[in-house]
């Protein structure tokens, strides 16, 4: 559910009424319930809960938990809250949650402090949190609710939301923390936003390149593990988990929902598609497009990404055949 720190909930909606905006069907459950809250149904919810459910193979999961009201492609067995059945679940998620909150806006400007380094022409909101010995430099912004750990430096030009960052970070110039993740959801006038309601969690010891940026959490959050070290030019998607102690080139990009384990280590310029998993300790060679999961351990490469030594073996047979072909066409 989203961070107070962050987001504000406002009014809540009957079932009725989110059921008639979703232009969806009630198939259980009291119109007269209210939605208060979004959530994801892979975290805890409240009674109140908004939800979706968009894979019929997932309803099991609502049984014998309490919400408001989950949209779904069709009515689970046991439903314990109210159910409209929706074409696009996830559409009609997004279009409630959207009613349901909304991101806090900046206010006042936070006063001096003698026990951390803030230059006169940053901007840190006055309910952000900054630690002793923490260094922000001119042209930053901190929106609400942030809180940044001890020992920690923020260069100039940076804007962080939505975040939560430990101890000892090293942010360069024109970083951007939190902002909101590329998600859409057609819809029948055109593509709908679907809202970013989730946080960046980044850990101690962590390096984040000039001109990095770092997208918060659709409804949970993005994590950054301890002692990551992450290159200029890189792009982190929504809710992506990188381990401890990785290693990120420059100009790479991670779409959203992966997982990075610990201690991997990945190439300039390399491109995952969303939802994979990177085992622990696993090397990806610069210029890599990967589209599979990659196991612990092991070295991939190529596009499309597979283990080094078949990528190798595979360039030096297509090297070999193209060289006979053109000596066969010179004669």
């Amino acid at each position: 559910m989203p961070d107070t720190r962050f987001f504000e909930t406002l009014a809540p909606l009957s079932v009725a009424e989110a059921v008639r905006i979703a232009s969806a069907d009630l198939v259980a459950g009291a119109q007269t319930a209210e939605v208060g809250q979004a959530a994801s149904l892979d975290e805890d919810f409240s009674e109140n809960a908004l939800i979706y459910c968009d894979k019929p193979a997932a309803l099991s999961r609502l049984d014998g938990r309490r919400f408001g009201l989950c949209f779904a492609l069709s009515a689970p067995a046991n439903a314990g809250g109210a159910v409209a059945v929706a074409a696009s679940p996830r559409l009609a998620f997004a279009l409630i949650a959207a009613r349901l909150h909304a991101p806090r806006r900046a206010g006042a400007r936070m006063g001096a402090r003698t026990d951390a380094d803030i230059h006169e022409a940053a901007f840190v909101d006055e309910t952000a949190e900054i630690a002793a010995g923490v260094s922000i430099g001119p042209n930053v912004f901190i929106g609400p609710g942030v809180t940044i750990g001890a020992g920690s430096e923020i260069a100039d030009g940076v804007s962080i939301a939505n975040a939560l960052i430990g101890e000892r970070a090293r942010i360069l110039p024109g970083a951007r923390i939190g902002q909101s993740g590329f998600g859409f959801v057609a819809g029948p006038g055109g593509l709908v936003s679907v809202p970013q309601l989730g946080r960046v969690v980044i850990g101690d010891n962590v390096d984040i390149g000039a001109n990095t940026a770092i997208d918060r959490g659709a409804l949970g959050d993005t994590v950054i593990g301890d002692g990551a070290k992450i290159d200029n030019l890189v792009q982190i998607g929504h809710n992506v988990r990188i381990g401890r102690n990785c290693i990120i080139a420059a100009q790479t990009g991670i779409s959203g929902s992966c997982r990075i384990g610990d201690g991997v280590m990945m190439g300039g310029q390399v491109g995952l598609a969303d939802h994979l998993v990177i085992g622990d300790g696993a090397q990806i060679a610069a210029g890599s497009g990967l589209m599979r999961d990659v196991p612990p351990g092991e070295k991939w490469g190529g596009r499309p990404g597979r283990p080094v030594k078949d990528w190798l073996r595979e360039t030096a047979a297509l090297a070999k055949l193209a060289k006979k072909r053109n000596g066969k066409a010179d004669v």
